[in-house]
């Protein structure tokens, strides 16, 4: 590893800058720069009595796991090594790291497993609460609603659609149907569909569907990129979102929301959006996080040990400009909170919670 009294830290990072997630893996490669950027211009982190700077390598795992391990081993001598993107690469790269005794900081991965193996660290809620967090949404509005289920394949869209299903249960709603992506789903019967699948399994549903309900939730639709697809047929869908720039918390580490996100330009981790104005995605939100997380651990502990960096993760209790940080008993992520955005003329609007709504949901604009 890299010798603390070099003045130096290395980060690296494997995540897809080609392949499948090839989108969502150069969003998390701009949030990985913004974070060291952001660390560097703050004087680095205090080890061992001492300032150290910290510095970033990003390499290309190509969205397999094979490129996951093959990535992982070219940096096995960085300090801090943050995980790719998608659950499947990050089971991967935690059997990696938990053959090393390392721990990987996880931001791209939230299947529920995922989020139990140990040595990961996860900053973003599992699977479980994302379709989960549409419908207590909806629940204000369609108390009762009959909602239809999409699941798409691999383990994140199973814990997805568990989670809508258990919360269909304990919020009085009914389950009409659990079909996967492969079919066409008849949604005459039903008010809400759900839709737990990547980002290509969402879209090409979406624009098969011969009818559509009142309601609709996409796991996918949180990306910008998605309404650039769909055009005009993104209005009024719903969907769960690990951060938005509208959200504002009273943050206790690291940047607040307007510094973190007036430091991001176009072409970093901001997209365009109608009107000329830009935003920030949440995978590039989320990588930022883990780096943060990463360097506070370290900071707290004043060492770059693995063990140690482990044991400060599932202790500290804190709120960053990501939102709050808490990780239970069983390794997950429990403290931070999903959003739910509804897409309203091209724009993202928060709906959900609350206490954190740009405007209500609008069941009648889809």
């Amino acid at each position: 590893m890299v010798n603390v009294h070099d003045g130096r830290v290395l980060i690296a990072g494997a995540v897809s800058l080609s392949g499948r997630y090839a989108l969502q893996g150069h969003l998390a490669a701009a949030g990985l720069q913004q974070a060291v950027a952001d660390a560097r211009r703050a004087g680095g982190v205090r080890l061992e009595d001492r300032h150290v700077f910290p510095l970033l390598v990003v390499l290309d795992d190509g969205g397999t796991r094979a490129g996951v391990r093959q990535a992982l081993g070219r940096l096995a001598e960085a300090d801090l090594i943050i995980g790719p993107y998608g659950s499947d690469l990050v089971r991967a790269a935690g059997a990696w790291a938990a053959e090393r005794g390392r721990v990987l900081w996880n931001h791209g991965g939230s299947a529920d497993d995922v989020e139990r193996l140990s040595g990961v660290v996860s900053v973003a809620a599992p699977a479980s609460r994302y379709l989960a967090a549409v419908l207590e949404a909806v629940a204000r509005h369609r108390p009762s609603a009959r909602v239809l289920v999409a699941v798409g394949r691999g383990g994140f869209g199973r814990h997805a659609a568990q989670g809508a299903q258990q919360a269909a249960a304990r919020l009085g709603m009914s389950v009409v149907g659990c079909v996967t992506h492969d079919e066409v789903p008849e949604v005459s019967d039903a008010d809400v569909l759900l839709l737990a699948g990547s980002f290509e399994q969402d879209l090409v549903l979406l624009r098969r569907l011969r009818t559509r309900p009142a309601i609709i939730g996409a796991v996918a639709a949180g990306l910008g990129a998605f309404a650039d697809e769909l055009g005009r047929q993104v209005e009024g869908v719903l969907a769960p979102t690990q951060w938005e720039e509208g959200a504002r918390f009273a943050v206790d580490v690291g940047p607040g929301p307007h510094t973190c996100c007036a430091r991001c330009e176009p072409g970093c981790c901001r997209r365009s959006a109608p009107g000329g104005t830009s935003h920030i995605e949440y995978p590039s939100a989320q990588a930022y996080t883990a780096v943060l997380m990463a360097l506070h651990c370290a900071q707290d502990t004043g060492s770059l040990d693995d063990g140690a960096l482990a044991v400060a993760a599932r202790r500290i209790r804190c709120t960053t400009f990501f939102g709050r940080f808490g990780i239970g008993e069983d390794g997950r992520q429990l403290d931070h909170e999903i959003l739910v955005v509804q897409w309203r003329a091209g724009v993202k609007r928060i709906v959900w919670p609350p206490e954190m709504a740009e405007t209500d949901l609008d069941p009648s604009s889809v």
